[in-house]
């Protein structure tokens, strides 16, 4: 598989060489798999230092280490889609490390959502192309983690305020938010579903990976719409002329996603690295003991 990068005799997870493969092969595929090496939840932290300037968390994950945080969804099939793509900063890069891989099922789905686009009808592609406003109602902790996360001044859930959250929200034109008097928020954020395709400025270590060398034509069916809400409440999307997404758009897309949908059977020690602007992943149900598994994410810009 063109996507694979195999561990040779001495040869180190991050080694020059290890990484600047890694990025090229992300800079022309999307994505790419590490197999083989001498990996762990150290070594795969260290890693993330070479493909992000700047980490991102999500707030209802638990933390592995102070780079990673554990991955747990449930046993069901999760759909298609890319890491915090229903929040205004979705990070640039996602890895995972599986240092422990389920015997059934959990494989990994990967679709580049450039060879999507590509490939959808000129209806579908018109559809995707407008403006989709993405609202749910997000509970008190979970919305203060996140100002928590994103807001400089901030450092626990018990120092937010109204004013921590204003701040949050002006940073972004696209998204507003009302609190409840449960303390729970209602957000709202206008997102693009297609994104142009963004790439390498160039190989060198230590450089954020994905700085702009050309901004193209070429677009990536790039957003959550498909995916999970499994730490979340389920949201509603419609169009900014306010017509729902149709359930019948959605399975259209799903249905043609699906055939250009990879699957990555996880081997204990294994690293995916992956262009979230690009490349939307996802999981086949887990069909054996949850106990089997254990696999963390790292992301960030």
């Amino acid at each position: 598989m063109k996507n694979i990068i195999s561990a040779t005799t001495n040869t180190a997870l991050n080694e020059l060489e290890v990484v600047n493969q890694a990025k090229q092969k992300l800079n022309d595929n999307g994505w790419v798999l590490l197999r083989g090496f001498d990996a762990s939840l150290p070594k795969f932290s260290e890693l993330l230092k070479q493909f992000c300037h700047e980490l991102t968390f999500d707030p209802a994950r638990e933390f592995a280490d102070k780079s990673s945080q554990k991955v747990n969804a449930g046993i069901a099939a999760v759909g298609l889609h890319i890491e915090n793509g229903n929040t205004p900063f979705p990070p640039n890069l996602v890895a995972f490390y599986s240092e422990k891989s389920a015997k059934q099922g959990s494989q990994t789905t990967l679709c580049d959502g450039a060879e999507l686009f590509q490939n959808m009808s000129a209806q579908l592609q018109q559809a995707w192309q407008q403006t989709v406003t993405v609202s749910r109602r997000l509970p008190s902790h979970l919305w203060r983690q996140y100002v928590v996360n994103q807001h400089p001044k901030v450092n626990c859930l018990a120092e937010v305020t109204e004013k921590h959250l204003a701040d949050f929200i002006a940073i972004n034109q696209h998204q507003s938010g009302k609190i409840n008097p449960d303390d729970s928020l209602d957000y709202a954020l206008d997102i693009q579903p297609c994104l142009p395709i963004k790439r390498l400025a160039n190989q060198e270590v230590g450089k954020a990976v994905f700085k702009i060398k050309s901004q193209t034509e070429q677009f990536a069916f790039a957003n959550a719409l498909l995916g999970p809400s499994f730490n979340y409440e389920k949201p509603n999307y419609s169009f900014a002329n306010g017509q729902p997404v149709s359930e019948e758009l959605m399975k259209k897309t799903a249905e043609l996603a699906e055939k250009y949908t990879q699957e990555i059977q996880w081997q204990d020690g294994d690293i995916v690295l992956i262009n979230n602007k690009r490349v939307l992943h996802g999981r086949r149900a887990i069909t054996g003991n949850l106990s089997d598994r254990a696999l963390f994410i790292g992301m960030g810009y």
